[in-house]
Formats: structure tokens, C-alpha cells, sequence
């Protein structure tokens, strides 16, 4: 396919120049060369599916060379006229005052360039072909693309890969002039433009789609200011969906507090290091003071009373986090649990491959108050990525092994230990509870056992907390093995603000998309050769796909949408004379 753009392009260069030399040169002779530059187009970022999200065009840019018109023409006349097909809102005598060169239009279609500028006027034209960045802006995928400009990528993936995607070399072809009658073009030499190298993502376009809005339409329902959603394999740490509803990358480029859902890893910590053990209890009268010599009194929702230490997970008890991070202290000092909190990937870049990634805050030992022990084990006065914090939890869904994020396709997985399996094992069987009878019960699945942590995190506004929170959870199923690890973030919602009230729902509509499609997926594979596979409820882009895979070119569609309504053959028929309808609703 670039081999048989780049032929065009030489075809239409050729057209080009021709025109204008059969209008203007003289006749007889041999005239000069003319040498045109090709710009490589930089490499496309494609999703998993290999369906381009950012990508080159080749365009025909028209700029009149100011000098030579003054100095050789006076037919305002045609750059009056020619200004008008253009559109441009300028006086032609303000372009001769002001500027050496000017652009005067451009489109993908040479014709249509050809078609504005007045024959007279050609001669003072000069047409390049310059490429031209498009980028799918949909469902969030702007600010994780990122932009490019002035041919430098900015932000997001194409500040990450720029040195990949812009690695490629300028073509060129050039001609000469021969003939008796006209000076016609000879090709005396060309070389083909070798474009930047290709980014392939593990980010999956559909799911992202669905999950955009799926988060959108809770986000408005709860009057909340923003969301995030980002979707892991839990094994490989491939993100197969990433979303934002704000306009720039905060996924990676801006934190939150993680609240209660930073519990589970402190409660690791206190496993780990034997700062407590698993038959550890206390009394929770719904209050605790930190520091005795301080005034700040953290408080719970409820006094939950005698509570062993893995119930303070799944009740989320505020009391029983502060004693749990005050054991560690005792044992380890705040530079041990510091250090370890590091281990989890806290305050530290995840290296996801995104321009611009924050380290989120984590204070150094040295510049912990007496009471940041207490406040960092249930969440407050530490500020994770959405992608940091997801990162962290995933910990309990590989058996202790925390796994580097990864937005590429075919990325190997890199793994290091952070805690043993069996500490791993003895927080996730209560991360099983939290939904089956705690906090996060509205992100359950039927039929599959989810493990994960709800999170309300109030947020600090102009230094103080404010009665304005985020509301989180983060879990992975299915719990014995999981495939897919979800953190669902809703920043300020009116009304309804625990994360398992606002948070753990979204999650539920997310999993039941991941658990059909997964279905969806074994239909497909099951079918025997030369039966029509069961397209229903996919994407037409997906079914186009299997389709192609299968053979069958003769494909048509009825009705408007992007969702295959129903087929023709049925599934598991025969596809007579290879011939497929396919019905489509919105």
C-alpha cells in the first residue's frame, strides 16, 4: 500500500509539473532539472487491532513566492481572484506589503489546489507536498496521543515515540527537460521517502469506546467534574483501555489521593515486615487520636467495635489502618515504611510510555510530620497516578510480583517480587470480602469472584480538605486468576460520594463488557470451517475482521449504527455463494 501511495504521488508530481511547463516554458531546447522533495510521513500509532489512532496524510500546499509576483507580474486581477477561491480574508496588497512567501491553500487533492489558483497567477506558485498529522480525538484518546508540532511529537505517546515514529528520510524525484514542440518532464532519478517505524499499542479502540462511555454517561449523571478508567491485563500489565474526561493526560501527568484503597498495601507492609499478625484486634469506638500531643482526631463512619485486622480491610475501619501504620513505624521507623511504600511503586515513575509522567508525591522521611504515619495509612497526604495506583494494587492479583505497566502491544512483562505469595494471598481473600459483604459489594459479577478495595478520599482545596471527595475502586477477577485488573476514579461527585456507591458500579459495567466479549470471542473460535460465526452484538469493525479472516469478501450492510443487530446466514450456517448481510443498529 506505501509503495503503490508513493507511485501516485511520483505520477502526480509529474502531472504537475508538466502542466505548468506545457503553459510557461518556451518551446525547443533542453531545459533545466527540477528537483521536488518528498517528506517521509511520520510512522502511525495503531491499536491492538492494527486500526490507525494517529497518523500522516500527504497534502499539496500552494504558496505564492511574494518576490518574484512583485517583481515580475502586476495582474492583481488574478491574486484578487485567486485569493477569493481560496478563501483567504486578505487584501492582496496587505500580502505584497507584508510577507515574502504566503500560503494560499492546501488540500489532499492536487486537482482541487489546481482548481483555486488563476492560470495567470500560476507561474508564481509554488506547490509542495508537506504531510499533515490526523489523530482520532474520540472517546479520551486526544491527550494520550498527544500532538505534534511543528514535526516534533508533544505530550503523550508521540512525545514518547518521537524518536521512533520521526525516524524516517526524505525522498526526492527529479526531472528534465526535453522536446522539440513543448519541454516535456524526463524521470532522471527518484528515491523513495522511508517513513518513521510504526507504534503498535495494546489499547484495544472498541473497548476504549465503551468504557469512554460508560464513565462519561455516570460522570454526568453524578454532576461529577471528572473521571478516569484504566483497564489491565493483570498478568502482562498491558492497559487495553485508558481513559480521562479532562483535556490533558492525568492519568500519568496528575495525581488524587488514593484514600481506603491505599489500606490493602499498608496492611501488606505490616504482614511483611511482622509488624503485626493476622489475629491482631483492637476495639474501634469510630475515633482515633495519632499523636497524643497533637489535636487531629481521624475519625471512622461508623464505630465498628471489637474488629480483628483483616475485617479492618473489608470494613475499611480508619481506626485499625492508623494503629496497623503506627506498628510499622515501631518496627521498621518511617524510613523503612517509606522505602517500602517505594517498593510498591510509589513515588516513582511506573515508565508507562507516556511524555511527561510525574513521580506523584511521597514525602522523603526527613520531611514527615508526627502525624503523616497516620494519614498515609488511609490515604490522605500522599498523591498516586491513576496509573501508579492501579499498578500497586495489581501487586495482590500476581501473587506479590508487581508488573510494569505497559501501553505496547508485544511488550515482555517485567515483573519484580514486592511481597511474598502468601502475604499476597492473605490480603487478597479479604479484598474477596470487601465485595462479597463489605464496602465494594455493587462491583460484584455473577457467577465470578472479584477482589478489590473502595476508596473516599476527601480533597484538599486551597490547602484544606473540603466536603468534596474522590471516589475509587480498583479491583481484578476472576479473584483465583485473575485476567483483568480495573481502577474506576470519579473526581468530585454531587450527592452520592463513596467509592463503593459511585465507583464499584462503573467497575461492574465494565467487567460485564470484558466478560462478553471474552464470550463473544469463544463463539467465534468454536465455529467449524465454512459456517457463518455468530456476529451479534460485536462492532462492524470487528465482525469485518473475522470476516476477512474467514475469506468471505462479499459483505454488505443494512440499516445505520456501528453494532451488528443480526446476520444473514444464521449462526452456524452455511455461507451460501460467500455472500453476508449484516443488520446494524446504534
Amino acid at each position: 500500500m506505501r509503495r503503490l501511495n508513493y507511485l501516485l504521488l511520483v505520477f502526480g508530481v509529474y502531472l504537475l509539473i508538466s502542466f505548468v511547463n506545457i503553459l510557461f516554458f518556451p518551446e525547443g531546447g533542453v531545459g533545466p532539472t527540477w528537483r521536488v522533495t518528498i517528506p517521509p510521513r511520520r510512522g502511525s500509532i495503531l491499536d491492538g487491532k492494527g486500526r490507525k489512532l494517529s497518523y500522516d496524510v500527504y497534502v499539496h500546499v500552494a504558496y505564492l513566492d511574494v518576490g518574484f509576483f512583485r517583481k515580475h507580474s502586476k495582474n492583481l486581477t488574478a491574486l484578487e481572484k485567486t485569493l477569493k477561491n481560496c478563501g483567504v480574508d486578505r487584501k492582496a496588497d496587505e500580502i505584497l506589503k507584508n510577507y515574502r512567501f504566503f500560503k494560499l491553500y492546501e488540500s489532499e487533492s492536487r486537482e482541487e489546489v489546481l482548481k483555486r489558483i488563476e492560470s495567470d497567477l500560476l507561474p508564481y506558485v509554488n506547490i509542495s507536498y508537506e504531510t499533515r498529522r490526523r489523530k482520532l480525538t474520540d472517546y479520551g484518546l486526544s491527550p494520550i496521543l498527544g500532538s505534534v508540532l511543528d514535526g516534533r511529537g508533544s505530550g503523550g505517546l508521540e512525545g514518547f515515540f518521537d524518536t521512533q515514529l520521526s525516524n524516517g528520510k526524505k525522498g526526492f524525484v527529479r526531472l528534465a527537460y526535453k522536446g522539440s514542440m513543448r519541454l516535456s518532464p524526463v524521470l532522471v532519478d527518484y528515491q523513495r521517502p522511508s517513513d518513521g517505524e510504526d507504534v503498535q499499542l495494546s489499547l484495544d479502540l472498541d473497548l476504549q469506546r465503551t468504557t469512554y462511555e460508560i464513565l462519561k454517561k455516570s460522570v454526568e449523571s453524578l454532576s461529577a467534574e471528572n473521571g478516569h478508567v484504566v483497564v489491565m491485563e493483570s498478568k502482562t500489565g498491558r492497559i487495553l483501555s485508558l481513559v480521562t474526561l479532562k483535556g490533558w493526560n492525568d492519568l500519568a501527568c496528575g495525581y488524587i489521593e488514593p484514600g481506603s484503597t491505599m489500606k490493602p498495601i499498608v496492611y501488606a507492609i505490616a504482614l511483611e515486615t511482622g509488624a503485626v499478625r493476622t489475629n491482631f484486634s483492637l476495639v474501634c469506638r469510630g475515633r482515633v487520636k495519632p499523636v497524643d500531643k497533637l489535636p487531629n482526631i481521624i475519625r471512622d463512619v461508623e464505630a465498628h467495635g471489637e474488629i480483628d485486622f483483616l475485617n479492618g480491610i473489608v470494613k475499611s475501619c480508619n481506626v485499625m489502618s492508623v494503629e496497623v501504620g503506627r506498628k510499622i513505624v515501631e518496627k521498621i521507623g518511617v524510613e523503612g515504611f517509606y522505602a517500602w511504600l517505594r517498593n510498591f511503586g510509589f513515588g516513582e515513575k511506573t515508565g508507562v510510555e507516556f511524555a511527561g509522567e510525574i513521580k506523584g508525591v511521597l514525602r522523603k522521611p526527613r520531611e514527615w510530620s508526627l502525624l503523616d504515619f497516620a494519614t498515609v495509612s488511609i490515604g490522605q497526604g500522599i498523591g498516586v497516578t491513576p496509573i501508579q495506583l492501579v499498578a500497586a494494587l495489581n501487586v495482590f492479583a500476581n501473587d506479590g510480583e508487581y508488573v510494569r505497566p505497559t501501553l505496547l502491544k508485544d511488550q515482555t512483562p517485567s515483573k519484580k517480587r514486592v511481597i511474598s505469595a502468601k502475604t499476597a494471598q492473605i490480603v487478597r481473600d479479604a479484598m474477596v470480602k470487601v465485595v462479597e459483604e463489605g464496602t465494594g459489594r455493587m462491583a460484584r459479577l455473577e457467577g465470578f469472584s472479584v477482589a478489590g478495595k473502595t476508596g473516599t478520599a476527601q480533597k484538599a482545596i486551597g490547602g484544606r480538605y473540603a466536603d468534596v471527595y474522590h471516589s475509587i475502586f480498583v479491583g481484578f477477577f476472576p479473584a483465583d486468576n485473575p485476567r483483568y485488573t480495573i481502577l474506576v476514579h470519579v473526581d468530585a461527585p454531587k450527592g452520592l460520594y463513596y467509592g463503593g456507591d459511585v465507583a464499584a458500579p462503573i467497575f461492574a459495567q465494565i467487567a460485564k463488557v470484558l466478560l462478553e466479549r471474552e464470550r463473544k470471542q469463544a463463539r467465534m473460535i468454536t465455529v467449524p470451517k465454512g459456517l457463518m460465526p455468530d456476529l451479534r452484538g460485536l462492532s462492524l469493525r470487528d465482525a469485518l475482521l473475522v470476516l476477512e479472516e474467514m475469506g468471505v469478501k462479499d459483505v454488505e450492510t443494512k440499516g445505520k449504527g456501528w453494532l451488528v443487530r443480526d446476520q444473514s446466514p444464521s449462526p452456524f450456517e452455511p455461507i451460501l455463494e460467500g455472500r453476508v448481510v449484516l443488520y446494524l443498529q446504534k
